[in-house]
């Protein structure tokens, strides 16, 4: 672990200095060129619409998401192909077992079991 020590107030304006310059070149300046390539080509090209800096920062972020997501993947999603001849008898057995759920079992429980905890018997009315 890097211990930094500050000596008086220039240091500290020295070190707000180059954190002020990192986040301009990493931040500012392609959030800037986004903003200029997206009205160059989108506004005046296509007669779209036109954004300012703040919109700019917005499209890095999402550039640099995507680029994320590329180039270094935590989610990796995997798409399976069903079979064409299992195609309709699947949809048929997920039918079949919608109905059979278990989920729909606690909701009969437990109109069976207030049903059950009531200590009257209910009798019919004359």
């Amino acid at each position: 672990m890097h211990v930094f020590h500050f000596r008086g107030l220039s240091s500290v304006l020295v070190f707000l200095l180059a954190i002020l310059g990192i986040v301009l070149v990493f931040l500012a300046l392609p959030a800037s060129f986004m903003m200029v390539l997206w009205n160059a080509l989108v506004f005046e090209g296509v007669k779209g619409p036109e954004i300012n800096l703040y919109q700019g920062f917005l499209l890095w972020g999402i550039v640099l998401v995507i680029l994320k997501m590329v180039f270094k993947p935590e989610i990796q999603l995997e798409f399976v192909k069903p079979n064409a001849s299992k195609a309709g008898k699947s949809a048929k057995d997920a039918t079949a077992k919608s109905l059979d759920s278990p989920v729909a079992a606690p909701l009969e429980t437990q109109a069976d079991e207030s049903q059950a905890s009531s200590p009257e018997p209910k009798s019919p009315k004359h």
